[in-house]
């Protein structure tokens, strides 16, 4: 988490790498590829409080945590919101469409770094009204959220760098979001995923909204050796009626 304010200015996202990544799919090596630097097109409005109790991380970090959580959650609302226009305007048929996508993703930890390794792993998709929302989330996805912490890497020279993956999809079951980053050691896996637990309450304690708080009653996390996840599943059921018209 310690990159964040780097990243935050210069973050990296693969506006050309979803096209060029997915051409190397099935066995070549990941490229590193110079993309331009873009910001959310929405402003992020929640505001939590977050108590001392977060242990003794310092102050920047526990914000971090903080606007990394509520940024991911308004990604998957604002996606959802996109789902439900295109069904609306009948481009997207719940009982045929599906997609996946997954991507995996290392950016170095350099101040001015315009540069980033991605590997495109999956591009599901047979509607074509549905590709630019695919791709536009699928940039907001790309950082992990700064959440992973700067680790050696060979790619980059003696640069330091973040180690991430996503993969979110559509299924006759469910729809579901996976962010994975890694982090330095198992206890700090561990850490972060209490650390976001804890501000997630918090969260879902505030929350009105139907979309929202669906998302929110659906997020989990959970740690596994150095990595960490963060995994949003809407049922079906679940989806369905967020989709319909009047839902808000």
């Amino acid at each position: 988490m310690n990159n964040r304010k780097n990243q935050n200015s210069l973050l990296i996202l693969t506006t050309l790498g979803v096209y060029l990544g997915l051409l190397m799919v099935g066995g070549a090596a990941p490229q590193v590829l110079a993309h331009s630097a873009m910001t959310r097109n929405f402003e992020i409005t929640d505001e939590i409080e977050v108590k001392d109790d977060l242990d003794t991380k310092p102050d920047d970090e526990r914000s971090t945590s903080k606007m990394s959580l509520v940024t991911y959650l308004q990604d998957v609302e604002f996606f959802i919101n996109s789902l439900r226009n295109l069904s609306n305007r009948q481009k997207l048929d719940l009982s045929r469409d599906t997609f996946e996508v997954t991507q995996s993703t290392q950016l170095p930890c350099l101040p001015s770094n315009k540069v980033g390794s991605y590997t495109a792993n999956a591009f599901v998709n047979k509607n074509e009204s549905l590709r630019p929302s695919l791709e536009s989330f699928s940039k907001l996805l790309t950082d992990g959220y700064s959440l992973g912490d700067c680790l050696p890497s060979t790619r980059f020279g003696s640069a330091e760098a973040t180690d991430s993956r996503f993969n979110f999809k559509l299924d006759h079951k469910a729809f579901s979001v996976e962010v994975t980053v890694k982090k330095s050691s198992p206890e700090g896996a561990r850490f972060l995923a209490g650390d976001l637990a804890k501000t997630y309450e918090l969260l879902r304690k505030d929350s009105a909204d139907t979309v929202r708080q669906r998302i929110l009653e659906t997020t989990r996390f959970r740690s596994e050796n150095d990595q960490v996840f963060v995994i949003t599943q809407l049922p079906r059921s679940a989806l369905d009626p967020l989709l319909a018209t009047d839902a808000k």
